[in-house]
């Protein structure tokens, strides 16, 4: 029987040494890739964080498995490299395809995450990448050197930020008696800057949440045992949606909505008014100081109600 435990003992040495050898030959390749990025690009940004990895999501088709990665940003492009015994090809796509970046938590000592969610080819994707905080606080200066003011502003509003969906709904329009006509479902996927209205995984419509007012959500008159309404107007053009979980949407909806009219929380700071602790903060303090006073601030403010992450 005492032959068991050296078996187990001499097993987990055997194991523990084969993961550590594959994770040297790893960390070889990704410096090796390291710098040859940075001798032929000269990113804005590149970073390796041994041990972390990325994911992405196709809204609505599937997701990959969590991946290690080289990331590398440039004026042009943001390319993540994964980091695999089989050779991959780089995810690839430009600042123009960006629709949001994010922390959805604050900075910690150990591992930290950014959410990028990209528009491309008509298709929605979600890319979740951890680093530790060093490296993340240089991709979120380089983010920020490439998106517009709006995105910037985007990022820096307080958390949680609000995703919901997506949700399956109906297209509804009232007919010249006020009965609800509903059209063939769509899905709605709802982040920090759009609605995203797709059909499948293709994306047929993308309504600035910035541009939503009137967001109700009401029963049926004509049926009130069919699906409840998410109503709102875009412009003054009118939108209604017949869905299940109404309420919830409308909610987030509402909430979204309300918070891209939102000072971001270190303008807050700045407008507090005298004799307030935060007073002697410089006006020019630069991005990574702005992060972590934002995370300071943003203890006040968690409410995970409208905190929606992935499995």
């Amino acid at each position: 029987m005492e032959i068991f435990p050296i078996i187990i003992v001499v097993a987990l040495v055997v194991i523990s040494a084969v993961v550590a050898a594959r994770e040297t030959r790893r960390n070889k390749a990704a410096l090796a890739l390291l710098q040859q990025i940075i001798a032929s690009d000269q990113p804005l940004f590149s970073g390796y964080s041994s041990g972390l990895r990325f994911r992405v999501e196709e809204i609505n088709s599937g997701r990959f498995n969590w991946r290690p990665f080289v990331i590398a940003v440039t004026p042009t492009q943001i390319a993540l490299h994964p980091i695999t015994q089989r050779a991959e090809a780089p995810i690839m796509f430009t600042p123009d395809e960006l629709r949001w970046f994010g922390r959805p938590k604050k900075y910690t000592s150990g591992p930290n995450e950014m959410w990028l969610h990209i528009e491309h080819d008509r298709r929605w994707f979600l890319i979740r990448l951890r680093l530790y905080q060093h490296r993340m606080q240089g991709l979120v200066r380089a983010l920020k050197q490439i998106s517009d003011d709006e995105m910037v502003t985007a990022y820096r509003r307080r958390r949680p930020y609000i995703h919901y969906g997506p949700v399956t709904a109906q297209p509804a329009t009232q007919d010249m008696l006020g009965a609800w006509v509903l059209d063939k479902p769509s899905d709605l996927y709802l982040m920090p800057l759009f609605l995203v209205v797709l059909e499948g995984s293709i994306v047929r419509r993308l309504i600035p949440l910035k541009a939503v007012q009137n967001v109700t959500a009401i029963k049926r008159l004509d049926r009130p045992r069919a699906a409840g309404l998410v109503r709102f107007e875009v412009d003054g053009e009118p939108f209604a949606f017949a869905l299940d979980r109404y309420e919830a949407l409308a909610g987030a909806l509402a909430e979204a909505a309300k918070r891209t009219l939102e000072d971001p929380v270190q303008w807050q700071r700045k407008k507090k008014k005298s004799g307030d602790i935060d007073d002697d903060l410089d006006d020019d303090l630069d991005d990574d100081w702005d992060d972590d006073l934002d995370d300071v601030r943003e203890d006040f403010y968690e409410d995970e109600k409208f905190y929606q992450g992935y499995g």
